[in-house]
C-alpha cells in the first residue's frame, strides 16, 4: 500500500506498525474466540451424552443435572406488575 500524501516516512512506519499490532491482536482475539466455541461445543456433547446414556436401561447416571425447568413465556407476563 502506498502511503498517502499527507503523511510523512515516519509517520506512515508508524501507522504500518500500529496496524500490524491492530492485525495481530485481532488474530488472537479470533484464536481465543474459536477456542471457546470449541469448549462449549464439546461441554454440551458431553452434557447430551450424559442425557443418553441416563436414559438408556442398565446404565449408570453420570452425574448431571437436568436443565432448569422454564416456564411458558405466556405465564412468565401475566403475573408481573401485580
Amino acid at each position: 500500500m502506498k502511503s498517502p500524501p499527507h503523511l510523512n516516512a515516519t509517520e506512515w512506519a508508524e501507522y504500518q506498525q500500529r496496524r500490524a499490532e491492530v492485525d495481530d491482536l485481532m488474530a488472537q482475539v479470533a484464536d481465543q474466540e474459536a477456542q471457546m466455541e470449541h469448549d462449549l461445543i464439546a461441554t454440551h456433547d458431553e452434557y447430551e451424552l450424559g442425557f443418553s446414556q441416563e436414559s438408556q436401561p442398565g446404565v449408570a447416571p453420570a452425574g448431571r443435572t437436568p436443565p432448569p425447568h422454564r416456564s411458558p413465556a405466556s405465564s412468565r407476563g401475566r403475573n408481573r406488575g401485580r
